[in-house]
């Protein structure tokens, strides 16, 4: 028989123990309820956006490097006669300038040795038409030039040739580009090669620029002895420029009494 605690308190009241026996198997304590323990919310997620990897693109397959054009140039040149070498001007095809020129203008002079070799601004329009260095007024004025310090530019007798920079006329005359240079130093280096000058008469500022390897103005080019490949080179106005400017062609004569100094002198 089992009591429970108001009967038990209530016996006890009235002086009464319950024997050992006579309780029931008494009930197990209450345990004490397990706190509740409240997880804490998991902490926010810091989601970072994350950029999505650029494509790989693969690089374009590289171009096979070109030959520099004065060395192909030089190697096409080399072995050829005056004739030859003037045939194969006819035909360049080493820049853009031959896209648009009606001739190539190789120069004209001494067939063999010279003493001089002129070498003029780029051909102009009238160059270009005629495929002649130098022709009209500005030619006959050369002419007279050449007479004056003894040399000939034309006949079997000749001693000077005369040739531009380059052989092709620029578009609208603007001053050739670096890759036409060099294309055309090729047959200019051939020409002297052939011809074997001792001295280098540069008529005109681009022309004068290219054989000292300078950017001066003209006026402090001239009245002193330059080189280019191993050659003296004297400085002087281009024929085209004295037939505007009369009162520089005293100054011309100075700068042919200073070839022929270095002629004499060679």
């Amino acid at each position: 028989m089992s009591w429970d605690e108001r009967q038990r308190a209530m016996l006890a009241e009235m002086g009464y123990r319950l024997p050992v026996a006579l309780d029931a198997t008494p009930e197990p304590e209450a345990a004490e309820p397990e706190p509740i323990v409240v997880a804490a919310p998991p902490p926010p997620v810091m989601r970072v956006a994350v950029p999505a990897p650029a494509p790989v693109v693969a690089p374009p397959p590289a171009r096979p490097a070109s030959a520099p054009v004065e060395p192909a140039l030089a190697t096409n040149f080399a072995g050829l006669d005056l004739p030859a070498l003037r045939e194969a001007v006819a035909s360049c095809r080493g820049c853009g300038l031959c896209e648009q020129r009606r001739h190539a203008v190789f120069g004209q002079g001494a067939l063999q040795q010279a003493q001089w070799l002129v070498v003029t601004d780029p051909p102009d329009e009238s160059e270009d038409a005629s495929g002649e260095s130098q022709p009209g007024d500005a030619g006959r004025l050369l002419v007279r030039m050449l007479h004056a310090a003894g040399q000939r530019r034309a006949g079997d007798a000749a001693t000077a040739f005369v040739t531009p920079l380059v052989k092709c006329r620029p578009p609208r005359g603007r001053a050739p580009q670096p890759a036409e240079l060099e294309a055309c130093e090729a047959v200019l280096a051939r020409q002297v090669a052939l011809l074997q000058p001792r001295v280098v008469l540069a008529m005109g500022l681009q022309a004068a620029r290219r054989l000292t390897g300078t950017t001066e103005p003209l006026g402090r080019l001239r009245g002193r002895v330059h080189e280019w490949r191993g050659l003296p080179v004297v400085v002087t106005f281009a024929p085209g420029y004295l037939l505007r400017s009369a009162a520089d062609k005293a100054g011309a004569w100075d700068d042919l009494r200073l070839a022929l100094s270095v002629l004499h002198d060679s």
